[in-house]
């Protein structure tokens, strides 16, 4: 959630009008949800399974990896 909220509070910030604010949030979500597939397909396969079973490292790279493309993207939306 704080991986795609960071993005989504910078495009607020900065966007000229509400479509420029829309297109940055849907890149917002966009990243987020290669991120999710990026370590779903290459880190870890079994992600969703782990986090299920109750594996908190596994949640927690999630949240990391998701966390830090969002401050990559949010930062990338300043003038």
């Amino acid at each position: 959630l704080l991986g795609f909220a960071l993005p989504l509070s910078s495009a607020i910030l900065n966007a000229s009008n509400i479509l420029d604010c829309a297109i940055w949030g849907l890149v917002a979500l966009i990243v987020q949800i290669l991120v999710y597939w990026l370590v779903r397909l290459l880190v870890m396969r079994d992600i969703s399974e782990r986090i299920a079973s109750g594996q908190i490292s596994a949640a927690l790279f999630l949240g990391c990896a998701s966390l830090t493309a969002g401050m990559i993207n949010a930062a990338s939306m300043t003038y």
